[in-house]
């Protein structure tokens, strides 16, 4: 895929043509889907702190701020046209600066291939992941890990766009590090990422002093427990191993994806750091994987080009059947989707008391009754379930109130419908119900609830 005897006229083009692509993909293939879970409370967590509510206090959540400062753009256009369309013209735009930035930074003999892979694994390899905050870190990312900028308003362009990426989340500093090191220069990128930084720093200290004091130290002792297998981990570890197998052989085809396997392996490395197994974090891993792949196939007369072209098959397959398991499991679930959606419609207001995000979310933005609660789902509760099957009485404390009184905050505020199930992501059972009700205050709340209907795994109880 070599485009370096392409004409300006002909660059142009291709660009264009990427752009539609995008503009197509967002008022298209991408609308029919709802909006993941993560994402929906993120954006409506950013409205929240629009207004009187203080993130780490009021909003309880485990993600650094700029996780959520990131969709604060997507919040303010929500006030007029919508949550889901606020989120998607904010991934449009994202997406297409990206594209622009990409285009004008990286090398003019791999700009099409790496800003074509950019494009196609965007709208089409995690398709229910859109939007979520490692596919916006992947596309802010691009544009640096693609090279140094000839021109200082690209390169200062470029440079904040990774700031703002690269500081998401603490693990994405190790890609930074690894990209860095083989740049080993301090240009206008760099000195862009290091104020983006500094004013970071100062944004967190000023602003969020709650979030620092009050919500990491909660965090740290109870989000261990939320987590899948290593099994799935080292799954996923595998395959982009087998990925970047190729370039070991070494010459041009190593020289020229250098800079995507560097970013490849340290969002790699950072995925593994976060413990947790979800899908979504290897985003950015397989992405520059992808183009790695893809910029290793352009001199195709070395043997390492042709075994790179091979392996690109097999991701391709990889990622697609990603996305097949996934279709298959929304359509068993549409049927439930719509019957809760339907109650939550209803209710005037709701709040869930288990530990998973759905239904709460993303039912909070597809519906005007209001949601009551103060974080995604109750997100202390699986440590409570993993310390009282250690029965670990020195951990425990911590955990068992924080767990209390987050359920009792929600609970006061007297939602008129209120989901409970007692199935975990990882397909164990546990009556987060029971144990709640073992705290007489709790108790005393709940006297004013009902028995109302049972839909899938979710029992529904309404304010008598």
């Amino acid at each position: 895929m070599d485009f370096g005897r392409s004409t300006p006229f002909q660059d142009q083009r291709i660009l264009l043509f990427l752009a539609a692509v995008l503009v197509v993909a967002t008022f298209g293939l991408s609308s029919y889907l709802y909006i993941n879970a993560d994402v929906a409370f993120l954006v409506w967590a950013a409205d929240q702190v629009l207004g009187p509510a203080v993130y780490g206090r009021d909003i309880l959540d485990v993600n650094p701020p700029l996780c959520m400062l990131i969709y604060v753009p997507a919040a303010l256009l929500a006030q007029f046209i919508g949550f889901d369309w606020g989120i998607r013209i904010w991934m449009l735009f994202l997406s297409l600066l990206a594209l622009l930035v990409l285009w004008q930074v990286a090398d003019r003999s791999l700009r099409a291939s790496v800003a074509t892979v950019l494009v196609l694994f965007l709208i089409l390899a995690y398709p229910h992941h859109y939007a979520q905050r490692e596919q916006i870190a992947f596309l802010l990312c691009a544009p640096y890990v693609a090279g140094p900028s000839q021109r200082r308003s690209w390169g200062l362009a470029s440079g904040i766009m990774a700031g703002i990426g690269f500081l998401m989340k603490p693990y994405f500093l190790i890609p930074l590090a690894l990209v860095f090191a083989l740049r080993r220069r301090l240009g206008d990128e760099e000195r862009a990422i290091l104020l983006v930084g500094i004013a970071y720093g100062l944004v967190l200290v000023f602003f969020f002093q709650p979030y620092l004091f009050e919500m990491v130290p909660a965090a740290t002792a109870t989000y261990w427990a939320i987590s899948y297998s290593w099994y799935q981990i080292a799954l996923q570890v595998v395959v982009v191993l087998v990925g970047i197998a190729p370039f070991a052989m070494g010459g041009a085809v190593l020289l020229a994806a250098r800079p995507f396997l560097m970013a490849t392996l340290g969002f790699t490395i950072a995925a593994v750091l976060q413990s947790k197994g979800f899908m979504y974090h290897f985003i950015p891993a397989f992405g520059f994987l992808v183009m790695s792949l893809t910029v290793g196939i352009s001199n195709p007369k070395q043997t390492a080009a042709k075994v790179a072209g091979l392996i690109l098959l097999l991701q391709v397959a990889w990622l697609s059947g990603i996305v097949g398991l996934w279709l298959s499991y929304r359509q068993q679930t549409t049927q439930v989707n719509s019957r809760i959606q339907y109650e939550i419609d209803r209710a005037g207001s709701f709040a869930s008391l288990h530990p998973n995000p759905f239904p709460a979310f993303p039912a909070a933005i597809y519906t005007h009754s209001k949601f009551t609660g103060i974080a995604i789902c109750q997100i202390f509760l699986p440590a409570v379930k993993q310390l009282l099957a250690e029965q670990d009485a020195g951990k425990s404390n911590m955990a068992y109130e924080l767990a209390l009184s987050q359920a009792k905050r929600e609970l006061g505020r007297k939602p008129n419908l209120v989901f409970t199930t007692n199935k975990n992501h990882d397909g164990t059972s546990f009556n987060y119900l029971d144990w709640l009700l073992r705290d007489e205050e709790f108790r005393d709340l709940w006297k004013d609830y009902e028995d109302y209907r049972i839909i899938g795994p979710y029992s529904l109880y309404r304010l008598r």
